[in-house]
């Protein structure tokens, strides 16, 4: 049973985790407060539920003021020493297409929002965190599957195990019959031996009833 969960989680794990890469890449993207310049990680076999709780998690990481609402995450007033001494603004938001989950990160330095070509030290540093993000966040998805793939698993071979069982005191319960069904056919070939005896003493018996009888007649 164990060895079985073990091949399946292996499986998985090698067939889902690691069968797409986390990529990311620069784009506009449209957030409540306007068009910005974003880091967009895509995250291969993501659960939205899953998504949202890590990006809530990465976003109070960034050390400010958290808010989500409407579908947006908001770190306030956020600080990182690979940022700078300045205090920033950071958005995010999940992006759905199809299948396909994204996630959209934007970042206002104060008095300009973050992109590749005039911010490239605090670029680098919001992708490394943003593609890190995505592959945690792939992860612990593909560990969700992996965990209900081996429930299912294991509650089909409890089925088995049942169906085994059945098996087993099916073939008892024939054994038994078997056993009761010789008795009963030896009882049979028993009874049919001692029915021939009482027929053989009930001649004798109504051969002297006869005699008695006869003595009866005799009488004057």
């Amino acid at each position: 049973m164990m060895k079985q969960l073990t091949i399946l989680a292996a499986t998985l794990f090698t067939s889902f985790a690691f069968s797409q890469e986390v990529k990311t890449s620069n784009e506009k993207v449209s957030f409540s407060h306007g068009s910005y310049d974003a880091i967009v990680v895509t995250i291969p076999h993501a659960n939205k539920d899953v998504i949202e709780k890590e990006l809530k998690s990465e976003m109070k990481d960034w050390g400010g003021k958290y808010n989500s609402s409407k579908g947006e995450y908001t770190a306030k007033e956020s600080k990182m020493k690979a940022m700078g001494d300045k205090y920033f603004d950071g958005y995010a938001k999940i992006i759905e297409s199809g299948s396909e989950i994204k996630v959209a990160f934007a970042v206002d330095l104060g008095g300009a929002y973050m992109n590749h070509n005039e911010h490239k030290d605090q670029h680098k540093e919001i992708e490394g965190r943003a593609k890190k993000f995505g592959q945690t966040a792939s992860k612990e998805s593909v560990n969700g599957m992996i965990e209900l793939e081996t429930k299912a698993l294991k509650k089909l071979t409890e089925e088995k195990e049942d169906l085994l069982k059945d098996i087993e005191r099916s073939k008892k319960d024939i054994e038994d019959y078997k056993k009761k069904i010789a008795e009963a056919e030896q009882k049979i070939k028993d009874d049919e031996s001692a029915t021939q005896k009482k027929e053989g003493e009930i001649g004798t018996q109504t051969t002297k009833l006869g005699e008695v009888q006869g003595l009866l007649k005799k009488i004057k």
